[in-house]
């Protein structure tokens, strides 16, 4: 679920088998093919899921905030797959960065939402953290400590032991033409935080179909990662992280499993959007 109020959308990120792996979910249907009309398109997953009045529990912090209702399929060139929702009462704070998930079916949720913004003390120690990593991939000093924003940072307990991971991303102008970006996920250790996770990416506006756009890299997860919400999809306990990226002509959506201590990445999907 993205945005809030009028503007809020679903998109299709994943379908849960019985034995709790993610699979990309058959759109049968979710569009006409070449020469049909909407109303020759078999019946499919709009049928099914985006019927006008249907609704969908709304996951925020892992935990059950609310519910979402179907307005009407998006069936737009550019969100072929979406659709339009009005977000009922809700604990959950949906806006710009932060996003949420939304679920059908009787899944078992945790019993208490954890997701809020992070401390400045917190800031503090994950920015550290972030700036040993990107040190680490050579990024300059001086560019970190000056041009970095921050994006969607989010403190969230994904294991329920009482201890908030911190989970962001950050965006740095280490140049006219060149953004550095990390995704980083940042657990208690100590009396600060490691890197449990991290994803680190140079984009040039030369690479870029449109240079021009090189500022708006990390915008809507443009050119980055964006942490979506926590769901526990297996039950062992550790809820599997879910984040978007945007690129010119779609979007993608990951999850990340900890496994043996250490989180791997557990499903891909890729939404085509629009042609640029």
């Amino acid at each position: 679920t993205k945005a809030a109020g009028a503007g809020a959308q679903v998109e299709p990120v994943a379908f849960v088998n019985k034995g709790g792996a993610l699979v990309e979910p058959v759109l049968t249907g979710a569009a006409p093919n070449a020469g049909e009309s909407e109303a020759e398109a078999p019946l499919g997953f709009f049928a099914q899921y985006y019927r006008p009045g249907a609704k969908f529990r709304l996951v925020y912090g892992g935990a059950e905030a609310g519910s979402v209702t179907i307005r009407e399929a998006a069936r737009a060139e550019c969100a072929p797959n979406a659709a339009r929702v009005d977000v009922g009462t809700t604990t959950a704070k949906i806006g710009g960065n932060v996003m949420a998930l939304a679920l059908v079916g009787a899944y078992p949720l945790r019993p208490q939402s954890s997701r809020r913004a992070p401390t400045e003390q917190e800031r503090a120690a994950v920015f550290d953290v972030a700036k040993s990593v990107l040190a680490r991939k050579r990024v300059s000093a001086p560019a970190v400590e000056r041009n970095t924003r921050t994006l969607n940072l989010t403190a969230t307990d994904l294991d329920g032991d009482g201890r908030e991971e911190l989970v962001g991303s950050y965006v740095v102008k280490t140049g006219p033409r060149v953004r550095d970006t990390l995704f980083l996920v940042a657990e208690p250790r100590g009396r600060g935080y490691r890197a449990a996770l991290s994803k680190y990416a140079r984009v040039n506006a030369g690479e870029m179909m449109d240079p021009s756009l090189i500022d708006n890299v990390g915008e809507g997860g443009l050119g980055t990662e964006l942490y979506v919400e926590q769901l526990d999809v297996d039950g062992d306990g550790v809820g599997e992280l879910f984040t978007v990226s945007q690129s010119f002509e779609g979007t993608t959506y990951r999850a990340y499993r900890r496994q043996r201590g250490a989180w791997r990445a557990a499903y891909e999907n890729y939404s085509y959007r629009c042609a640029y």
